[in-house]
This record gives C-alpha cells, sequence and structure tokens, in this order.
C-alpha cells in the first residue's frame, strides 16, 4: 500500500492536470494562460518524480525533482507580472532569476547533484527567491498600502511564501511522512487559487476564496461518500465498477444545481452584506423590466434601490442629453455630484466612457500611484469622483452610450466583487434598453401623430382654400384702390393681406405633413450659407448677418436647397426677434472632426427665449410671435432630423438665442418622421459676436 506522501504527490498530480484544464476550457487563450499552463506542467512533473522517487526510491529522481523545482520561481515569477502591473526596481533581481534558474537545474542533473550541500543550495535557492519575490509584490510602488489591491497582493505573496516554507520543510528527511503530505496539500490549494484569480481577472479576498473552498470540500465530501457507499454495496469487481458508473452518473446530475445551492448559502455566510446587495439588484431589474418605460423615472428608481439597499453612499444616474453634447443628472441618492459630463469639462471621463463601453472602476486607476501625479489618469480619477464613482457602468445600445450609473461607497476601500460588479452590469443593460424601448414609443407616438396631421391636412386644403380664393378674388375684384372712402379701401386691404397670410399659413401645415422627401448629394454647407446670406442681403437691402465660415469644412451628404430653407428660416426668426441692433445676426460653421460632424450656429441678440419655452419651440403651431405661425421651426427640426442630425437652442433671457445645427460628414439612412427628443435644457453661454476669425 502506498505511504501517505506518495499517494498525496499522486493526488497533486491529477488535481495540477484538472485545475489546469478546467482554466484552459472557460478561458481564450491569452499570455497568461500561457504561462500559468507552464507553472501548471512543471508542478505535475514536480508531483510525478515526488511520486517515483517515493515508490522506487532511486537518486536520479530526487535530482530530476530538484531540477523542476529550480525552474519554479521563474515561471511563477513571469505569472505573477502578468497578473499585477508590478514596476520593480530591482530588475537586477529579476534579470539574474533567469540564469540562476538554468543554472540550479543543471547542477541538479550533473553527478553534483548527489553531493548533500548542492541539494541544499538548490533548495535555499528556490525558497529565497519566491519569498523574495512575494516581498516584491507588496513593495512595489504601483500599489498604496492600506487599500484593498494592496490587501489581496498581500494574500498572494504570503501564500506563496507559506507554501514555498512547508513543500520544502515536508522534503526535509526528518520531517517526511504527513509534513510531506501537507506540503503538497498547499501547493495544490494554492494552485487552485491561483487558477481563480486568473479566471476572474482580478485578486481575490482571502474570505471570497475560503467561501469557494467550503464549497468544494462539501461537494468533494459528499461525492465521495456517495461513491463509496455505492462500490461498497458489489461484492465482485463488475459491481464494484457498476457502482463506481452508477457514482458517477449522480455526480454529473447533482454537481451544477448543488453547486450553485451551496455558492448562494456560502455567499450569504461569507458575504451577508453583498448577498442582500445582489438580491436588491435582482428585485431591482425584474421591475425595470416590468412597466418601467419613462427615463426619469427609471432613473428615480435605481437611485433609490441601489441607495436603499445600504451597500452604497453615493448613486447618480445620468442620461444623454438629446442632442448627445453631454450627460445630464437625472437623479442622485447621498451628497449631489456634478450636474452634467460633458466633452469640454471632463474630457477624460466623457472619452473614458465612449471609447470604452465598458465599466470603469476607480480602483483600477488609482492602482498606478505613478501615473496619478500629472496626465489624463489623474484627470480621470479626479472627474469619477466628481461624479461619486467609485464603479461607473454605461447604459451602451449599439456603438450609443445613453447614459450611465455611478455608484461609491466612501465607508470602505473595498471595491465592488465580481459577482456585484455582474449584477450592476445587468442593471446597466436593462437601463439601456428601457430607454432605447422609450425613444421608440416616442417614436412611435410622434409618427401616429403625424398621421393624424397628415388626414386632417388634406381635407384643409380643400375646405379652406376654396372658401379663401373665393374671399381674395372678391376683395381684388372690388379692386380697394378704385374706392373713394379710405376706411372701405383699408378694410378690403386688410381682407387681401390676411387671406394671403391664411393661405401662408396652409401651405406651410402642408409642407410640415407632406412625406419627406431629399435629394442627397454632396454639398458645401458654407457655400449654401453664403448664398442664404446674399439673398437676405437683397431682400432688406442691407448685409445684417456676419458670417465665421471654417474653410476646412468637408462636404457632407446633404438637400442643399432644403438647408437653405432652414438657414433662411432660422436667420430670418434672428433677424425679427433682433430688431435694432447693429449686427443682429451671427452664423458660424465648423468641423467637429473627432465626432464626425459639421456644425452650423445662427445667433442673434434678442431677448432670449424663456427657459420654460425651450422644451416647446419646435412643437408645431407654438409661437412666442404675434404674427407667427409656429410651423417655421417645426419643418426645420424634421428637415434635419431627417438628414441624421440635430437641432436644439441654446438661449439666455436678454442676451440672445443661438439655433446649434449638427450634421454628420456620412450619409445616414432618411428616417420619414420628424425628430422626438427634446431639445436642451442647458443654458450655454453665446459665442462672442466677432466678425474676425477665432481660429
Amino acid at each position: 500500500m502506498l505511504e501517505l506522501e506518495v499517494q498525496s504527490a499522486l493526488v497533486g498530480a491529477f488535481v495540477t492536470v484538472a485545475v489546469l484544464t478546467n482554466t484552459l476550457l472557460r478561458r481564450r487563450r491569452q499570455r497568461t494562460d500561457a504561462l500559468f499552463a507552464v507553472l501548471c506542467v512543471l508542478l505535475v512533473l514536480w508531483f510525478l518524480t515526488n511520486f517515483l522517487r517515493g515508490t522506487f526510491g532511486s537518486d536520479i529522481w530526487l535530482r530530476v525533482e530538484l531540477a523542476l523545482a529550480s525552474l519554479i520561481p521563474a515561471t511563477m515569477l513571469r505569472v505573477f507580472a502578468e497578473l499585477v502591473p508590478l514596476q520593480m526596481t530591482q530588475s537586477r533581481f529579476i534579470g539574474a532569476v533567469y540564469p540562476l534558474a538554468v543554472i540550479m537545474a543543471v547542477a541538479s542533473l550533473s553527478p553534483l547533484g548527489r553531493l548533500p550541500p548542492i541539494q541544499a543550495t538548490v533548495a535555499v535557492y528556490i525558497g529565497l527567491a519566491i519569498l523574495f519575490m512575494s516581498r516584491l509584490m507588496t513593495v512595489s510602488d504601483d500599489v498604496v498600502k492600506g487599500t484593498v489591491e494592496y490587501a489581496r497582493r498581500r494574500y498572494l505573496a504570503i501564500g506563496a511564501s507559506v507554501v514555498t516554507i512547508l513543500a520544502i520543510l515536508g522534503e526535509t528527511s526528518f520531517l517526511q511522512g504527513s509534513a510531506t503530505a501537507v506540503g503538497h496539500l498547499s501547493v495544490m490549494l494554492y494552485i487552485f487559487f491561483l487558477s481563480q484569480v486568473i479566471l476572474r481577472e482580478r485578486l481575490l479576498d482571502l474570505n471570497e476564496f475560503i467561501g469557494r473552498m467550503v464549497v468544494l470540500g462539501i461537494l468533494a465530501v459528499l461525492f465521495a461518500a456517495i461513491s463509496a457507499l455505492l462500490i461498497s454495496l458489489g461484492n465482485t469487481t463488475s459491481t464494484r465498477l457498476f457502482g463506481a458508473l452508477v457514482g458517477v452518473i449522480i455526480l454529473l446530475t447533482l454537481y451544477e444545481p448543488l453547486k450553485v445551492r451551496l455558492e448562494s448559502r456560502a455567499m450569504e455566510l461569507f458575504f451577508q452584506k453583498r448577498h442582500r446587495f445582489l438580491q436588491n439588484l435582482d428585485d431591482l431589474r425584474r421591475r425595470m423590466q416590468h412597466g418601467v418605460l419613462d427615463p426619469d423615472t427609471m432613473s428615480r428608481i435605481v437611485a433609490d434601490a441601489m441607495y436603499d439597499s445600504r451597500r452604497c453612499t453615493h448613486v447618480a444616474v445620468y442620461l444623454l442629453e438629446p442632442h448627445g453634447n453631454g450627460f445630464e443628472l437625472h437623479a442622485f441618492r447621498g451628497p449631489e455630484p456634478e450636474p452634467r459630463v460633458n466633452a469640454i469639462h471632463q474630457p477624460a471621463l466623457w472619452q473614458a466612457i465612449n471609447q470604452n463601453r465598458a465599466p470603469i472602476l476607480a480602483e483600477q486607476i488609482a492602482r498606478d500611484d505613478e501615473a496619478l501625479a500629472e496626465g489624463p489618469k489623474r484627470d480621470l480619477l479626479h472627474a469619477l469622483r466628481a461624479v461619486s464613482a467609485d464603479v461607473l457602468l454605461p447604459f451602451v445600445s449599439g456603438e450609443t452610450v445613453l447614459g450611465f450609473v455611478a455608484v461609491r461607497d466612501d465607508r470602505s476601500a473595498e471595491s465592488v466583487s465580481t459577482t456585484e460588479l455582474a449584477g450592476l452590469m445587468m442593471i446597466a443593460e436593462t437601463a439601456a434598453t428601457v430607454i432605447w424601448n422609450s425613444r421608440l414609443a416616442e417614436r412611435l407616438r410622434e409618427r401616429e401623430r403625424l398621421a393624424a396631421i397628415g388626414s386632417m391636412a388634406a381635407g384643409l386644403a380643400h375646405e379652406i382654400r376654396n372658401p379663401l380664393g373665393a374671399i381674395k378674388g372678391a376683395a381684388e375684384y372690388l379692386d380697394p384702390a378704385s374706392l373713394r372712402d379710405a376706411d372701405e379701401s383699408e378694410f378690403l386691404q386688410v381682407i387681401i393681406e390676411e387671406t394671403d397670410r391664411l393661405n401662408s399659413v396652409v401651405s406651410q401645415f402642408l409642407d410640415y405633413a407632406r412625406p419627406f422627401r431629399a435629394n442627397l448629394q454632396p454639398t458645401d454647407i458654407n457655400q449654401v450659407v453664403q448664398k442664404t446670406a446674399k439673398l437676405v442681403e437683397a431682400q432688406r437691402g442691407l448685409a445684417p448677418v456676419s458670417l465665421d465660415l471654417d474653410e476646412d469644412i468637408p462636404l457632407i451628404q446633404a438637400d442643399g436647397e432644403q438647408l437653405r430653407q432652414v438657414i433662411l428660416n432660422l436667420v430670418l426668426n434672428g433677424l425679427e426677434a433682433s430688431k435694432g441692433h447693429p449686427m443682429p445676426v451671427h452664423i458660424q460653421t465648423r468641423h467637429l472632426e473627432a465626432r464626425g460632424l459639421v456644425e452650423l450656429r445662427v445667433t442673434d441678440r434678442g431677448c432670449g427665449i424663456p427657459a420654460e419655452d425651450l422644451d416647446r419651440v419646435f412643437i408645431p403651431f407654438f409661437t412666442t410671435k404675434q404674427q407667427g405661425t409656429g410651423l417655421g421651426l417645426a419643418v426645420c427640426q424634421r428637415i434635419i432630423h431627417n438628414h441624421g442630425g440635430s437641432i436644439y437652442p441654446e438661449s439666455r433671457v436678454g442676451e440672445g438665442t443661438a439655433f446649434v445645427v449638427q450634421l454628420p460628414l456620412q450619409p445616414r439612412e432618411l428616417v420619414s418622421t420628424t425628430g422626438s427628443f427634446r431639445p436642451s435644457h442647458a443654458l450655454n453661454p453665446l459665442p462672442r459676436l466677432d466678425p474676425v476669425r477665432s481660429r
């Protein structure tokens, strides 16, 4: 019968192969996986040579065992360097490990390997190399003492040191037997711990690992008992094999549900606060999936649920503004964060959210202490603090980020676990779905409204235009100029003018309801602006428009005639609002290269638009002018949105208004409705009306 240390060596080889296979099957092949595989292969060979030495007692197996063990520190150093972004200044040690490993391996395999001093030297090298390597992980410049990252590195480093000491002591002649088996068991446990770190791509807490080991131990004991019971029922070899087969079937059948149930119980035992938080997240996700369609309501529900879970002291929900220039705060709990995030005031955060479209963890950013002294990482960390975020999760739909939720717990430096992060990501995915469905529903309502307007417009064209034509014809037949009575002549003239105005309203109404058609072709927007300005000058007899045109703007796919209609409408509105100003309207164009857009800004120096009216300026028939129809801006919005662009106002009462039009460089699929997103409430400062180019 095999001795305990021999059995433990053989079991260690099987366990290491199982751990390696599990890691490679559950992950895509990466550099870390390859290095971990090399380490596991070395350990398997080390276990097997230990088994062979204990079985046959030959001196050659001891020398091979020492040679394999001398290669382990160098391999572990490569694995640790992949897991932890070490910035070690002790490059001499790192550079010396590899040649020393080769020298020790050759010395062990040579005839000198029989000598006890050489064997002791190899053992001392292995122990000192791993101990010093473990020390380097905790004194590296890239980690700060007291942080969660530092504590997790200590677990990894102390574990490596303890395992090395136990393994070396177990190989000494006076401590063999149970001590050797303990050393083998510690190596098995540590390699399993290392595999969990690699699978989750982050360092683990000690209690998290203990919880997983408890689950694994309970499953092992349970299935061992089942197998032993079934095998013991047989009296012959065939019946025992049949019992073993039945045991395997039972194991495969019960493994998954038992594993899930035990992990849940272990989570409750070791992570009670996290377990409650995950339950709250699951309940929140179900609430969001059933009946929540309004993004504002969704934001409040998310903020309330996360804050009430007591896992967070700060929660903030930001949603993308209608024109896409920033994220606006819609709901928060705890101290009030920044009200708005955009590319101007928080460029590092804006870029990280829109380019990565993945969770952002302040803990990961803070790891590089040297980079925080200056540069974008420092700015990103400050921006995360400004929006109350230890963890920021974007709401991603396709290639668009529709908003994000920021979560922080200032009572503890402990970061969110992998399971908590997965739960938060599910909330973010559900929130993105709610926002997208809300926009689709709003577009559907807009289509239904337009269909009703179209049907009504067709009837209005016949029911109103025919009587209008008769009224105008009768008034013109009476000829106001031929009447001697001045009052009668004036009344007839009023009839004719008001008939013309009402006919114009009907015509605009029909234009708005008519299906959209456009002749898209390469268009120079600067040329369209210049022609429109000349047309206004010809009509008014003066030059009331100042231009600031970006000469580097590329051609865009657009209908030039429809863009001219938009610009003319905006300019005429600005001129009417800015009566008496020496330079009432200013037109600026610029190329937003980073976003693939062309921007047109028409600014007036009128009285401005009150904040409560900014949402309504594009609603048909809403107007603040005494003689306005309320259809001009609605038509403009329809044209711009059907070009794949956006239009929104920026206004300050008493200072003026700027209408901003943004058009994509690349053609997009046309839509058949007006835009369904509300204009921004942002009261941004107006640009200075200076005809001199600022570029």
